[in-house]
């Protein structure tokens, strides 16, 4: 591996990390800046950089590196918003593949494409995160459980708003940098 590619890697696992710490604190799944961050990585670094920055991500925090939202180190799979986490890795690695996709199709990707791939990498966190959610807030949160609708109002509609408006920034700063030649493959 080149270091070049090994520190775009680490930067973009860095960059997760302070997205972590910029949150508004809401019950079980708080709004941080993390799903912008795993976006980019796969629109910038493309798929396998892409998510294997969120994948450092995920290892700094379950080694005890105070990474995540609240908790650190193997306890972490505990909490109800963890399914997210692995979630990332997959919106880098989605929103990463539709872009080099793209780029092979129409030989340059639009800002409507970018958020294309970026809404489908959301779309990815969602269906890992709020499935976590569930068995979490069902089996070892909530005594009594939690409804599909309570979890889907916890997990997906408080949040994907904000979501969506990450999707178009992301888009937006993916085609600026890549057209002042930043990020080429």
């Amino acid at each position: 591996m080149k270091i070049k590619t090994m520190i775009e890697i680490s930067v973009f696992a860095v960059l997760t990390a302070i997205g972590a710490r910029m949150m508004v604190p809401v019950p079980f799944v708080p709004f941080t800046l993390q799903t912008l961050i795993c976006m980019l990585a796969g629109l910038l670094l493309g798929p396998k950089r892409g998510a294997a920055s969120q994948a450092l991500y995920m290892v700094m925090g379950l080694i005890g590196i105070p990474v995540f939202t609240s908790a650190a180190g193997p306890a972490a799979v505990l909490m109800p918003s963890f399914g997210y986490i692995p979630g990332f890795i997959g919106c880098a690695w989605l929103s990463g593949c539709l872009r080099d996709f793209f780029m092979r199709r129409y030989g340059s990707v639009t800002r409507l494409q970018y958020f294309a791939a970026a809404m489908a990498g959301v779309a990815v966190v969602y269906v890992i995160g709020v499935s976590y959610l569930y068995v979490a807030l069902n089996f070892w949160v909530q005594s009594g459980g939690a409804t599909f609708f309570k979890v889907l109002s916890i997990g997906f509609l408080s949040t994907i708003v904000g979501d969506v408006v990450k999707a178009a920034l992301a888009a937006v700063i993916a085609g600026r940098l890549r057209a002042c030649g930043i990020f080429r493959d």
